[in-house]
C-alpha cells in the first residue's frame, strides 16, 4: 500500500527535524566548549602571565599588590585592595586600551578616558569653570579647601574676547558648542604645532584667583624681608599660541591674566617676563604636541628671561649643553583624551644637560628625612614618562648643589612645569631648593630662612595661578608649621618624630651606659 504524500511529507519533516536536533546539539556542545576554553585560557592569563607595573599610555605607576596581614584580612582591607590591583594591572593593559581607542574611533565615537585632574576650562558659552589642572601625581587631601566666593559684578578674565572680523569662510568654520570640537576642555581638531597635529588645552581663569595669587606671593615678600629677592614668573601654555582661531572665543587670554596677576602685588615682588621671550620663539620646539607641559626648550626661554632679571648671560643652549633624544613620545594628552589622531603623531622627545658639576639630593617631602642623592635626569624612562624625565616625581624635596660659588641661593616653588626648568638653574645659582606648591611638610618661610636663601622664585603655568586649589599650597606653606601635609600625612610625620626621637633617647642611654 502506497504512502500517502501527506504521510511522505510529515516523515520528511520529522527526519529533517532528527537532522536539525542533532546538528543544533553539535553546534551548543561546541560552543560551549569554545565559550569554556575562552574563560579558562582568560583566567590562565590573568593568573599566570607577569602584570604591568607602570603604565606608559597614563605616565603612571600602577596599584601595587597589597601585602596580606591579619588586621587587614580581618578589616576587608586587603580585599578591597586587591580587587583594585587585579583590575589595575590586567596584562597588555595599554595594548588592550590602544586597540579599543582605534575601534571606537572607527565607529565615529570619541570615548575619552581621564587619568588626574583635567581642566574642564569653558562652558558652551566661554564662561571659566574653575577646576584643576593636570599634575603628574595626586594632590593632598583632607584639608578643607578655602572657599571664595567671586561678586556677581565682578568681571572675569575668562569672559569671551571680543570675536574679530572674519571672512565668510571662517564664519563657515566656526562653532556653537564646545563639545563639538573638545575632550574635556582639550582641543585636537585642526591643531597643528610644528607641521604636526597637537593637542592644546583651553584656558580659562579668574581675576579673584589671580588677585589672591599675586597677593599671597607679596606675602613671602614681607616676611622674607629685604635681604631676599622674591622673583615670579607666570608661564603661558600652548593654546596662548597654537589654539586655531575657529576655537578662540572658548578660550581666554593668558597675557591677560599675567598682566592681572604682575599688576595685583602688594609688595616689590619682580615679575619675570617669560611671555615675551617665549613669544619670540613659537617657530622653535618650545611645546610638547602631545602633552600638556612645554619642552625644556620652551622652559630655557624662560631661563633666558630670568637671567635679564638677575644680570646674567644664559649658556647657548646650542652649544653648552648635551642634546639627547628620546624617540616615540606620546604624551599625556593622548592620556586625558584618548584620540587616535595623537597616538598616530608620537613626537620626539628632546632634553638638555649642562656640563657644570653638581650633585642631587632628595627627601621626603613629608618628613624631610634624606633619600640620599640620585640623578637630575632620570634618562632610563620612555614612551609616555619622557616628562618624568626631570626630578624623577613631583611629591620629592629635592636640593641641588654646584661650584660656582655665587654666594646665591635660589628655592624654587613650582608645579610640573618647573620641572624641565629647574636643570637649568645649575649654571646660575650655588644652591637650587626646589618644593613643589602641593607637597611640603614645613612652613615655607622659616625654611627659607633657615636654609639662608638669597633668591626665592615662583614659577607656574597660567593655569595654575589660576586654580584655587594650588594656591590653597602657596597659602598653606606660608600658614601652617605643616605645611600642604593633610590630616593623615600629620600623624605620619608625627610618628616619625616620636620613633626618631624614641631612637635617640636610646642612643643617649647607650652612650651613658658605655661611659
Amino acid at each position: 500500500m502506497k504512502k500517502s504524500r501527506k504521510r511522505i511529507l510529515a516523515e520528511r519533516e520529522r527526519a529533517a527535524e532528527k537532522v536539525y536536533q542533532k546538528r543544533h546539539s553539535v553546534y551548543q556542545r561546541v560552543w560551549i566548549v569554545l565559550f569554556l576554553s575562552v574563560v579558562f585560557f582568560t583566567g590562565l592569563c590573568l593568573a599566570l602571565l607577569n602584570r604591568p607595573t607602570v603604565s606608559d599610555r597614563e605616565n603612571r605607576e600602577l596599584t601595587e599588590k597589597p601585602e596580606l596581614t591579619v588586621q587587614n584580612y580581618l578589616s576587608g582591607e586587603f580585599a578591597e585592595g586587591y580587587t583594585k590591583y587585579f583590575s589595575d594591572t590586567v596584562p597588555f593593559r595599554d595594548t588592550l586600551l590602544n586597540l579599543s581607542s582605534a575601534f571606537n574611533k572607527l565607529k565615529g565615537i570619541d570615548s575619552p578616558t581621564f587619568y588626574g585632574n583635567v581642566a574642564v576650562v569653558a562652558d558652551d558659552h566661554g564662561n571659566s569653570i574653575e577646576t584643576d589642572i593636570p599634575v603628574n601625581g595626586t594632590e593632598p587631601v583632607g584639608r578643607e579647601p578655602l572657599v571664595i566666593t567671586r561678586p556677581e559684578d565682578e568681571p572675569s578674565v575668562t569672559e569671551p574676547p571680543v570675536t574679530e572680523t572674519v571672512t565668510e569662510t571662517e564664519e563657515e568654520e566656526e562653532v556653537q558648542d564646545i563639545a563639538e570640537f573638545s575632550h574635556n576642555g582639550i582641543v585636537v581638531d585642526s591643531v597643528k604645532m610644528y607641521g604636526d597635529n597637537a593637542g592644546v588645552m583651553l584656558f580659562g581663569g579668574s581675576k579673584t584667583c589671580g588677585t589672591r595669587y599675586a597677593e599671597l606671593i607679596s606675602d613671602y615678600k614681607i616676611a622674607l624681608g629685604d635681604d631676599v629677592n622674591v622673583y615670579n614668573m607666570v608661564v603661558p601654555t600652548s593654546a596662548e599660541f597654537y589654539l586655531p582661531k575657529k576655537f578662540s572665543r572658548f578660550s581666554a587670554s593668558e597675557k591677560d591674566s599675567i598682566d592681572h596677576i604682575y599688576s595685583s602685588y602688594t609688595a616689590n615682588v619682580i615679575p619675570i617676563d617669560a611671555y615675551s621671550e617665549i613669544a619670540a620663539h613659537t617657530d622653535a620646539y618650545i611645546y610638547l604636541r602631545t602633552d600638556h607641559h612645554w619642552s625644556q626648550r620652551g622652559a630655557y626661554y624662560a631661563y633666558a628671561a630670568l637671567c635679564k632679571a638677575i644680570g646674567q648671560t644664559p649658556p647657548n643652549i646650542e652649544s653648552d649643553y648635551e642634546s639627547l633624544t628620546k624617540e616615540g613620545f606620546v604624551g599625556s594628552l593622548y592620556t586625558y583624551t584618548n584620540d587616535i589622531t595623537l597616538k598616530n603623531s608620537p613626537e620626539i622627545f628632546t632634553y638638555y644637560k649642562p656640563k657644570s658639576e653638581y650633585t642631587t639630593y632628595y627627601y621626603d617631602y613629608k618628613t624631610l628625612e634624606s633619600k640620599g642623592t640620585g640623578p637630575l635626569f632620570y634618562e632610563n624612562v620612555s614612551g609616555g614618562n619622557c616628562y618624568g624625565m626631570f626630578l624623577g616625581a613631583d611629591a620629592l624635596h629635592t636640593k641641588i648643589v654646584t661650584e660656582l660659588n655665587t654666594g646665591r641661593k635660589i628655592c624654587v616653588f613650582k608645579e610640573s612645569y618647573g620641572n624641565a626648568f629647574v636643570p637649568f638653574l645649575v649654571d646660575s645659582f650655588d644652591e637650587i631648593y626646589v618644593i613643589d606648591i602641593r607637597y611640603f611638610g614645613r612652613n615655607a618661610v622659616e625654611y627659607i630662612k633657615e636654609m639662608g636663601i638669597t633668591d626665592v622664585l615662583f614659577l607656574n603655568n597660567a593655569f595654575a595661578a589660576n586654580t584655587n586649589s594650588l594656591i590653597d599650597g602657596i597659602e598653606y606653606m606660608y600658614t601652617y608649621d605643616y605645611g600642604t601635609l593633610d590630616s593623615e600625612e600629620l600623624a605620619e610625620v608625627r610618628q616619625y618624630m616620636a620613633t626618631m626621637t624614641t631612637a635617640a633617647e636610646a642612643d643617649e642611654d647607650d652612650n651613658s651606659v658605655s661611659q
